[in-house]
């Protein structure tokens, strides 16, 4: 598994949450066919990941966690929907 950056394919669509949101960093991945959207507020840390073909796996939530949030990964809270997942992760 490799998240790949393509944050740049979505520039305007961020550009547009900053100004909107209390949002300070976006970066949005691919792990396959699933998207990765990671998003940073002061204290808070989320992170969405999204399949519109099939739910979302265990191996990828775990993979994500560590590659995004590293030690701080056990203190997060997961939400999952199927084929959309949700962490959260308050500092």
């Amino acid at each position: 598994m490799q998240l790949i950056d393509v944050t740049n394919s979505y520039a305007q669509t961020i550009r547009q949450q900053l100004l909107k949101t209390s949002a300070h960093f976006i970066k949005v991945f691919t792990l396959g066919n699933s998207k990765v959207v990671y998003r940073k507020k002061r204290d808070v840390a989320e992170i969405v990941i999204s399949n519109k073909i099939r739910p979302v796996t265990d191996k990828e939530i775990s993979y994500v966690e560590d590659e995004l949030l590293g030690q701080d990964s056990s203190k997060a809270t997961i939400t999952n929907e199927g084929k959309i997942v949700e962490i959260s992760l308050n500092n």
